[in-house]
């Protein structure tokens, strides 16, 4: 397979050296491709099979990430593979197994007690847990709690003095530095600290300097850590990609169909004036595969959000349709730039994002709050739909990304697999490219997107 893209510099180095532990917590800040670095990692130790852990919302994006960097294929488990996934591996059909955290259970677990207080020993694992030559536990903050059953089934898992297991998050010590001991036992590194109760007992009230030296040992002997600000050339302001897949697929398609057959009736017309007359009809039902893709993502979106939260980041969202937007309204401690509102409502709005440590996702509209909006208390600027022109995008994305932001800005596309989703962002990354040498009115560049849309749907729908 040929890769479209290639590591860097300092990626190099983190599969180099994450090879040299063999296992580990792989620490780097977001947007510095702690997933790409991993499979490479695995594509050089040629640690198959593999398991990935990971958050729901992340699956499908960790399936087309390994297609992107290796030539081996991954596979969500599902309940039409429970129980054959190791012939697949033996039949040379995928590698990599993916299961978010809350399937655990139903794939590897035998039994466990009927009660909360059990121990990690109680569990009776069925013999897959064995059947893997390395995990990746994504997210990895999500098994700081050795109380918690995810934690607990994820130690045994990874449990195989002959597996190697990495761990990625971008912040591993959400709340105190004692979040590390359980990661670091996952990671089989806790030796390295004299085990799970003297690291308690050490750092349950260490200072600075002793916490410095921990620092220091961490990245010695278990854990890659790089921050944006100490990789020389990246950029200030970053683009990352999460597909999801969308859960009203029956409906999107059916839209899909409706939509494909009008649109061979208006390419069947030659007048320009008639085909002219027929634009508003096709960019309303347009629209409308726009709209169900939207909230198809809504519930894959809020999860990885609240993932977000827990990493201590607040979050700018962006969309268009308000049915969309007004789902994440019901999520805590978020306030709201939408069409409608009065100037003092949308500033109350702004000030409670930028001076609530408390409030951490805003939710905005594309048209209300796409310009002339200070939003630089967070580093993260989200798009759950796109507008139709790079222009938009740019002036959303540096809505965060403007005088007074402190930090690098990470822009995230929600795309929906197999939806209206790619086609847009793959062409308005496209016109990013060219979009100084194009000219003409708002609408005519809009229409000029459109009509690339209404090209790939009808080409999708002849084949």
């Amino acid at each position: 397979m040929i890769q479209k893209l290639k590591p860097i510099k300092y990626q190099l180095e983190g599969i180099e050296l994450m090879v040299k532990f063999g296992s580990c917590i792989q620490a780097d800040d977001m947007g510095l491709g702690k997933t790409m670095q991993t499979i490479l990692t695995i594509e050089k130790l040629q640690s198959y099979p593999c398991l990935i852990i990971c958050p729901a919302s992340l699956k499908l994006n960790w399936e087309i990430e390994i297609s992107k960097w290796s030539d081996k294929r991954g596979m969500i488990l599902n309940d039409s593979i429970k129980n054959t996934f190791p012939l697949l591996y033996k039949a040379g059909i995928s590698d990599y197994f993916i299961v978010n955290y809350e399937s655990l259970s139903k794939y590897f677990v035998h039994s466990k007690p009927n009660r909360k207080d059990f121990r990690l020993d109680d569990i009776v694992f069925n013999e897959y847990r064995n059947f893997f030559k390395s995990v990746i536990v994504d997210e990895s903050h999500r098994v700081k709690d050795v109380k918690s059953l995810q934690s607990k089934l994820t130690a045994g898992i990874c449990m195989g003095a002959d597996k190697n297991v990495f761990l990625l998050s971008g912040t591993p010590t959400l709340n105190t530095v004692l979040d590390l001991a359980p990661q670091l036992y996952i990671a089989k590194k806790i030796h390295h600290f004299g085990g799970y109760t003297k690291f308690i007992s050490d750092y349950k009230d260490a200072d600075i300097d002793k916490l410095s030296l921990l620092h220091k040992k961490h990245i010695k002997t278990s854990m890659i850590r790089r921050e944006k600000k100490d990789v020389a050339g990246l950029p200030k302001k970053t683009r990352q990609v999460i597909y999801v897949d969308i859960d009203n697929r029956t409906e999107y398609n059916a839209a899909v169909k409706d939509l494909a057959s009008y649109l061979k009736e208006y390419r069947g017309k030659t007048d320009s004036e008639v085909r002219r007359s027929m634009r508003g009809e096709v960019m309303v039902r347009v629209g409308i595969l726009k709209q169900l893709s939207g909230i198809g993502k809504v519930n894959a979106v809020k999860e990885h959000i609240q993932n977000l939260h827990e990493q201590g980041e607040k979050v700018i969202l962006f969309g268009e349709n308000i049915d969309v937007l007004e789902s994440f309204k019901t999520m805590k401690n978020t306030v709201s730039i939408v069409g409608g509102m009065s100037s003092e409502s949308k500033q109350y709005s702004i000030n409670k994002f930028q001076t609530d440590k408390i409030t951490n996702l805003i939710v905005c509209s594309l048209k209300a709050a796409g310009v002339g909006v200070t939003l630089t208390a967070g580093r993260i600027v989200s798009f759950i739909q796109q507008g139709w022109h790079p222009a938009i995008m740019n002036q959303a994305e540096d809505r965060g990304h403007r005088l007074g932001q402190e930090k690098e800005v990470h822009c995230l596309y929600y795309i929906g697999k197999n939806t209206i989703d790619e086609h847009i962002y793959n062409i308005i990354e496209k016109k990013r490219k060219t979009s100084n040498a194009i000219t003409g009115t708002t609408e005519d560049i809009e229409w000029a997107v459109i009509d690339e849309v209404i090209d790939l749907i009808l080409n999708e729908n002849d084949n």
